[in-house]
C-alpha cells in the first residue's frame, strides 16, 4: 500500500466493529509443503528469492496459499521502489486468489510517522493482473471506478476506507481500507505489521500484509483471524486466517492465507 493518508478513525466507527485476535502461531502445513508441485517458479528478491505456494489437503482441496522468502532476501534490496510478481503454481488447485506480489518499499510511504519504514506490501489478489495494472489515474472514470464500493455484506466486516478517495485509491492497486478497531494515529501508531484489504469498481480485489523489515528480523511468529465478509460475490476458496512465521529448517519467512473455505456466490 503507498498511501498518501489515513483518516484518523472515529471512536463511533470504532465500536461498532469487532477487534482482531492476536495469537502466537505457525505457517504452513508441513506436511504437504515438500511437495515441489505446490510452488510457482521461485524469483530473485534482494539476495534471496520468494516463491508463493497453495497447500492441499489429501482430497485435493485447497487449504492455504501464501509465500515464503528466503532469510537473504531482506538483503541487498534495491534502493528504489520494486514489485516482485510471485506466480502461483501452474498446476495447483484454484483458489480465490488470481495472483500475489511483493512491493518492497525502501524509504515506507504516506503517511508519515505511520508506514514510513522501510517495508513489504505483499498483495494477494483476487483481480486478474491485466485488469489490476490498468488501474491508472489518467483512467477518466478513476475516482468513480475507485468510490464504487462493494455493497456491505461484500466488504470484511469492521473495514472502512482508509482515507479520501483521492488519496486512498493507488494506481495499479486500488482503494485501500483499514481496520476500523485500530487507532492509526500518526506518532502514536508503531508499524510492525498490519493488515489491509482493497476494493476496485464493486469488487474487493485483494488482502494485504505490509510489515516492516526490521520486524521480520525479529522472526515474531503471528496468527489472526480474518475479519470476513457476510456475503461472496463469487464463488471459490477463501482464507479465514493469516499467519506469519519463521521456518527455521529452510531458513524462509512464511506469510500465510490460511483456511480456505468454499464459499458459494449470493
Amino acid at each position: 500500500m503507498r498511501l498518501p493518508t489515513l483518516l484518523r478513525l472515529s471512536g463511533t466507527a470504532a465500536a461498532a466493529c469487532t477487534a482482531l485476535t492476536v495469537v502466537v502461531g505457525c505457517g504452513a502445513d508441513t506436511a504437504t509443503e515438500t511437495d515441489p508441485d505446490i510452488y510457482g517458479t521461485a524469483v530473485p528478491i534482494g539476495d534471496g528469492s520468494g516463491r508463493a505456494y497453495v497447500l492441499q489437503d489429501a482430497d485435493g482441496n485447497p487449504t492455504a496459499v501464501g509465500l515464503r522468502l528466503t532469510a537473504d532476501a531482506l538483503d541487498g534490496l534495491s534502493d528504489s521502489l520494486e514489485v516482485f510478481d510471485l506466480e502461483l503454481p501452474a498446476d495447483g488447485p484454484d483458489t480465490a486468489i488470481d495472483h500475489v506480489t511483493v512491493d518492497w518499499n525502501p524509504h515506507g510511504h504516506e503517511p508519515a510517522m505511520l508506514f514510513d519504514e522501510p517495508h513489504f506490501d505483499m498483495h494477494f489478489y483476487m483481480a486478474d493482473a491485466a485488469a489490476v495494472k490498468a488501474i491508472d489515474p489518467g483512467m477518466p472514470d478513476y475516482l468513480a471506478l475507485g468510490t464504487n464500493y462493494p455493497a456491505p455484506q461484500y466488504i470484511p466486516q469492521g473495514y472502512v476506507p482508509a482515507g479520501p478517495p483521492e488519496l486512498a485509491i493507488v494506481p495499479k492497486m486500488g482503494m485501500h481500507w483499514v481496520d476500523s478497531t485500530q487507532s492509526l494515529v500518526p506518532g502514536e501508531y508503531d508499524f510492525t505489521q498490519i493488515l489491509i484489504n482493497g476494493t476496485w469498481d464493486g469488487r474487493w480485489t485483494f488482502i494485504e500484509p505490509m510489515m516492516a523489515i526490521d520486524w521480520m528480523r525479529t522472526k515474531t511468529p503471528v496468527q489472526e483471524d480474518l475479519e470476513l465478509p457476510q456475503a461472496y460475490q463469487q464463488s471459490g476458496y477463501y482464507p479465514t486466517t493469516y499467519s506469519v512465521s519463521f521456518d527455521e529448517g529452510s531458513g524462509e519467512y512464511i506469510v500465510e492465507l490460511g483456511g480456505l473455505t468454499m464459499r458459494e456466490a449470493t
